[in-house]
C-alpha cells in the first residue's frame, strides 16, 4: 500500500507545461492509447454498502493494462494480497486516494457502490490513476513488481473487506461560470486582449470537500521558474485561464476558478480528471 499513498501526494504534473493545465491545449508528450473506464463485478457483496465519507478496508491487486493479455492484466505492479493483510483503511469519496479508486468503490452509474464481501475489477485509464507520474521498481521488491511508466492504464482487482459508516462530508458545489478573486490588486499596466503577458501560476483540481476547495495540485511554474508568456486572445491557453488574466494589473495576484467547459471538458488530461473544475492562483509579472 505504500506506493499508492506516495503517489497520492505526488500528483503535481511532471511533464512539460503543454501537457498540463497552465495553459496549452496541445500536449507535447505522446500519451499511449487509453482504455475506457470499466467496472465489472466478479462477486456481488451482501454486507454494508460503501458511501462517500465511510472508512473502508480493501484488498487490491494492480496490473499494467495489456490488451494482449487475458482480462487485460499485464505485469503486476502492486498488491495488498501479497502481504497477507488488507490495505491501510481510508475514507472513500473525499479525495484521499486517486480518483479511480474512489470511483471503483463507490461505483459509476449504472454500476452501484460495492458492498462488503464484493469483488470488482476496474480498468482505469491513466488520468484516473497516476497520470504523468511514473514509478521505478520498488526497492526492496520481494514480490517482483514491475515499474509503472508514465501515462499507464492500470487494471485493479478490488475486494471490499469492511465498511465503517462515517459522516458524509459537506460538499461545496463548483461554480458553473468563471469566478475571479483578486488576492492582491496590482498597480501596474493592465492585461487586455491582444497584449502579451507573463505570469507565474499554480493549478489545483477543485475539491468541494476541502476548506480551501483546492484538491490535488497538477501544475505550477512559481519562481524561480521562468514565467509563462501568453498572448491574450490567441487561443494558446485554455479559455478560462486566458479570461481569468484579463483585467489584472501588474504586481497583482488573482484566484481564478474555471468550470470544465472553459478548461479541459469531458476529456481531461493525464493529470486532470474528466469534467474537472480547476483553481488557479495567478501572479501577473508583466504586460507588453
Amino acid at each position: 500500500m505504500k506506493s499508492m499513498f506516495q503517489y497520492i501526494a505526488a500528483v503535481a504534473c511532471v511533464a512539460a507545461l503543454t501537457a498540463c493545465g497552465g495553459g496549452a491545449k496541445t500536449p507535447t508528450v505522446v500519451v499511449p492509447p487509453q482504455p475506457a473506464f470499466q467496472l465489472t463485478d466478479t462477486v456481488v457483496g451482501t454486507g454494508t454498502q460503501a458511501t462517500a465519507g465511510d472508512l473502508v478496508v480493501i484488498n487490491f491487486t494492480g496490473y499494467l493494462y495489456d490488451a494482449s493479455k487475458p482480462g487485460f492484466k499485464g505485469d503486476k505492479v502492486e498488491s495488498s494480497v501479497d502481504t497477507g493483510k488488507p490495505a491501510t483503511p481510508f475514507t472513500v469519496g473525499v479525495g484521499g486516494v486517486v480518483t479511480g479508486w474512489d470511483q471503483s468503490i463507490l461505483g459509476v452509474a449504472p454500476v452501484a457502490a460495492m458492498k462488503v464481501g464484493g469483488k470488482r475489477t476496474a480498468i482505469l485509464p491513466a488520468n484516473l490513476v497516476y497520470g504523468a507520474n511514473s514509478r521505478a521498481v520498488p526497492d526492496p521488491n520481494p514480490y517482483g513488481y514491475k515499474a509503472i511508466p508514465a501515462y499507464s492504464a492500470i487494471v485493479y482487482d478490488f475486494e471490499l473487506v469492511n465498511v465503517v459508516k462515517g459522516t458524509v462530508p459537506v460538499v461545496v458545489a463548483p461554480p458553473t461560470t468563471l469566478q475571479t478573486f483578486d488576492n492582491t490588486p496590482g498597480t501596474g499596466a493592465v492585461a487586455a486582449s491582444g497584449k502579451t503577458v507573463t505570469v507565474h501560476y499554480t493549478g489545483w483540481v477543485y475539491d468541494g470537500t476541502r476548506v480551501d476547495l483546492k484538491g490535488p495540485q497538477f501544475d505550477t511554474n512559481v519562481a524561480p521558474t521562468a514565467p509563462l508568456s501568453v498572448v491574450l486572445g490567441s487561443g494558446s491557453v485554455i479559455q478560462g485561464f486566458n479570461d481569468g488574466i484579463i483585467g489584472m494589473a501588474v504586481g497583482g495576484t488573482r484566484t481564478v476558478t474555471i468550470p470544465p467547459g472553459l478548461a479541459y471538458g469531458a476529456t481531461g488530461t493525464s493529470a486532470i480528471p474528466p469534467n474537472a473544475t480547476l483553481i488557479f492562483q495567478i501572479q501577473l509579472v508583466s504586460v507588453n
